[in-house]
Formats: structure tokens, C-alpha cells, sequence
């Protein structure tokens, strides 16, 4: 791992790398304390304990090691209660749908773990997502509603569907966030709209329909460049999808895919982060050894200034301005046409959008409308 990790840091990297572990493993109860801080903080606490749990036998002394299992069982249990309520919720769901013949995926959460990690309860999610296509957008939501389901914050759908990829819905009876998404990212971010994702998800007569590979892959690029290439959960999960399907995906075909849907800039980004923090190891994940390979054949080229910006850093003192880290992430799009229409959508939303968020359809009263919604957004960008 990178040579200038403390221990505790290094042997935090090692545990969420997807590679074996093989080497025995000095360890102290101190290591162990400061392991737990780093894996709260990064929301990899699940995954940590397992592999502890696995490779056990390696760590000396054994008391450090049982100790830690011991102590921590509790909060992973916890975790596991968490996945098994959301999975419940998550079927229920795709219940309702199916009844009136909606298609749709679970997403991200526990099936993203049971696919990449081989476990359920190894990945933790703070909500539950779940993909439909475009055009039943309206009716999962009376589904939803129907069902006690409840629009958070009350905003309309149609706003929804003009400037974002998801509504989210949340029952009193619990705690948790859905998140019915018919599309990845912000549309005018990315070339790939819901007719090429529903081209690559497989529904078959028996079992849980899903992702193809491939857009799985596409799903987490898009899901690290929402979340301003900040999570170094997503880049873990990114990183073991590398490593779950280096022989099952054409990786140099999927390089033209991401060419043309507009992932150069942020896969780019991602494999720089994965050289940072894991150091030389990379060089163990030929998927991203192939994808390096062929961004420098593309010629793509990245500002050292934007590298900068979104170098990930694990040390969990480190503070992020949401806002600034969202403006910034737009040019880390593929081309200077997209850069530009980004920033003037955000701030010129579709008409329908305004008139809907306002519930407000007086043609006169638009632009007055339209300086309430610019003032606002400008607003929240200053005091992020």
C-alpha cells in the first residue's frame, strides 16, 4: 500500500483492497481502535469486519483480533438488521410494481454487495434504490403514494424527471429512504439515456432482474461523479467490480462505451484516485491497468489543478464544501459543450419545471419565477 499511510491507515487500505490476504499480519489493539474510527467514517465498517473475520488467522496477536470481532459484533449485527429490513422493503416494492406490470431493479444496497462482494451484509447502503424505466415514472408514484409512501420534501415529480435521475419517497411507518431512479446521473451530464441502461438489464422468468456488468460499471463511474469523486466507499465498490468481472468484461470495448457516453474525464479521475490511495497495488487489477492504457492512447488529458482538487484523502478530519465540490465536479465532464450547458441548466431549468416546483402556471409570472429559482440556487451555493 501507499508508503506514506500510517499503520492503522495501511491496514485499512489492505482490508478493503480486493485482493486475498496472504502475509501475516503484526498487529496492536491500538491499530484495531483507529481501524474502527477509519471505517465509520467511510461507511466501510461491514466490510472490515468480514474480511477481519476471514483472514482472522493471519492477525497476531489473536487477542487484538478477537477482541475487535468481539467488541464490534454488535455494530455489525446491527448492519445486518438494517440490510435484512431494507431487503424486505425492497421486495415489497418491487412487488407492488410487478402487480401492474412495471419492470423494475433493485440497485446499489445489499444487491450490490451480494453481486461484487459475494455477501449481503458486507456493504451497508443509507437508502434503497431502485431503477425504472422513464415513461412509469408516474405511475410508481401513485404506486408509492397509494401505498403510504410520502414525496420528501414535497417536490413535485415532473421537476424530478426535468432536472434530475431520481424522486425519493420515504414511509412514516419507518426510517427509509427510497430512491426510484430512471436514470444514473444528471441527464445533460452523460450520453447514456434509460433506453441504452434497459438494454442492459437482463429480467429473467425466475430471480432478480440486473445490471449487466458493464453498466454496472457505468452506474458506479456516474454514482462517484454525483458524489464529487469524495466517497472512498464508491471507489472501493468500483475498484472490486474491477476485480469481480476483470475477465467477464471486454474492458477495451468498454472503454469506447464510456468514450461515447462521456466518462473519459471521470474514469479518468477515478483511476488517478486508485493510484493514490492504494499506490502499486493497482497493478494487481488488470481492468484498471487496461482502462489506464487506454485513456493515455486517447490522449486524455485532465488539468493538474483538477487532480488536485479531487485527490481522495482518507484522513477522516478532512472537510468538504458540498456545493462548491458539485460546481467544481462539472468540469471533470467530457467536453467544454456539456461544461457550459450544465451550468446554464441548473440555473434555466425547463419551463414545465418551474411552473410545476412553483405549482404556479401564469405565463406571466414565469420570469418572476425563474429570478425566485436562480436566487435560491444561488443562495445555497453561496452558504455551501
Amino acid at each position: 500500500m501507499h508508503p506514506k499511510n500510517t499503520a492503522s491507515e495501511s491496514l485499512f487500505l489492505q482490508l478493503v483492497f480486493p485482493s486475498p490476504i496472504r502475509e501475516p499480519l503484526e498487529v496492536q489493539m491500538t491499530n484495531f481502535q483507529e481501524l474502527k474510527a477509519l471505517c465509520l467514517h467511510h461507511n466501510l465498517f461491514p466490510l472490515v469486519y468480514t474480511r477481519v473475520e476471514k483472514y482472522g488467522r493471519l492477525f497476531s496477536p489473536e487477542k487484538a483480533v478477537n477482541d475487535f470481532l468481539e467488541e464490534s459484533k454488535g455494530l455489525y449485527l446491527k448492519g445486518v438488521a438494517l440490510s435484512a429490513q431494507q431487503e424486505a422493503v425492497e421486495n415489497e416494492i418491487v412487488n407492488l410494481l410487478t402487480q401492474r406490470q412495471i419492470p423494475s431493479v433493485v440497485i446499489k444496497g445489499n444487491r450490490l454487495a451480494n453481486e461484487i462482494y459475494d455477501d449481503p451484509n458486507c456493504r451497508t447502503s443509507s437508502d434503497i434504490d431502485i431503477l425504472i424505466r422513464r415513461q412509469d415514472a408516474v405511475m410508481a408514484d401513485s404506486i408509492l403514494r397509494e401505498h403510504g409512501y410520502i414525496a420528501e420534501a414535497d417536490i413535485p415529480l415532473i421537476y424530478c424527471l426535468a432536472r434530475i435521475h431520481h424522486a425519493i419517497y420515504f414511509h412514516p411507518q419507518n426510517s427509509l429512504l427510497v430512491e426510484m431512479h430512471w436514470g444514473f446521473g444528471v441527464p445533460y451530464f452523460f450520453r447514456l439515456d434509460a433506453t441504452e441502461i434497459w438494454r442492459e438489464v437482463s429480467i429473467p422468468d425466475m430471480g432478480e432482474a440486473k445490471l449487466s456488468p458493464e453498466m454496472l460499471m457505468c452506474m458506479l463511474l456516474i454514482h462517484h461523479h454525483a458524489h464529487s469523486f469524495r466517497e472512498l466507499k464508491i471507489l472501493v465498490d468500483i475498484i472490486w467490480t474491477m476485480g469481480k468481472y476483470e475477465d467477464v468484461i471486454d474492458w477495451h470495448s468498454f472503454f469506447r462505451g464510456i468514450r461515447k457516453a462521456g466518462l473519459i474525464r471521470t474514469t479518468h479521475i477515478t483511476l488517478k484516485q486508485m493510484r493514490s490511495v492504494w499506490g502499486t497495488a493497482i497493478d494487481q487489477v488488470k481492468a484498471a491497468g487496461i482502462l489506464e492504457q487506454e485513456i493515455g492512447t486517447a490522449g486524455s488529458r485532465i488539468p493538474s489543478l483538477l487532480l488536485s482538487y479531487f485527490r481522495m484523502n482518507i484522513d477522516k478530519d478532512r472537510e468538504n464544501n458540498l456545493y462548491k465540490d458539485k460546481l467544481v465536479a462539472r468540469f471533470a465532464l467530457d467536453h467544454w459543450s456539456t461544461i457550459l450547458l450544465s451550468y446554464f441548466r441548473t440555473l434555466f431549468p425547463m419551463p414545465e419545471a418551474i411552473r410545476e416546483l412553483y405549482r404556479d402556471r401564469r405565463t406571466w409570472s414565469l420570469p418572476f419565477n425563474y429570478l425566485r429559482f436562480i436566487r435560491w440556487r444561488v443562495k445555497e451555493w453561496v452558504k455551501g
